[in-house]
């Protein structure tokens, strides 16, 4: 968050820090993308 906020604000540089928001999104939703996929896999077959 503040590397973000420092890019934004003190460097003025917006596209750089919407591109790392980007990421710090994207680091977060695969993960989860994974665990859900493998989580309803394990339902499907019947095993919890």
């Amino acid at each position: 968050g503040r590397v973000v906020w420092d890019e934004m604000f003190s460097s003025n540089n917006w596209p750089r820090a919407s591109a790392l928001a980007v990421v710090m999104i994207l680091l977060i939703l695969v993960p989860l993308a994974f665990y859900y996929r493998s989580s309803s896999d394990r339902d499907a077959q019947g095993r919890h």
